[in-house]
């Protein structure tokens, strides 16, 4: 996206996605989503 309008990116940081927070994950760690957090994102 970033590239699309010419824009360098340095770095990125993810904190949040949707409702859903990223915080507790470690650099490169990842993990299931729960039923309600999939519900959630649906909606």
């Amino acid at each position: 996206m970033c590239e699309g309008v010419g824009a360098k990116v340095k770095a990125l940081h993810r904190t949040k996605i949707g409702n859903l927070s990223v915080k507790s994950l470690k650099i490169g760690e990842w993990r299931y989503l729960k039923e309600e957090e999939i519900k959630n994102l649906q909606n």
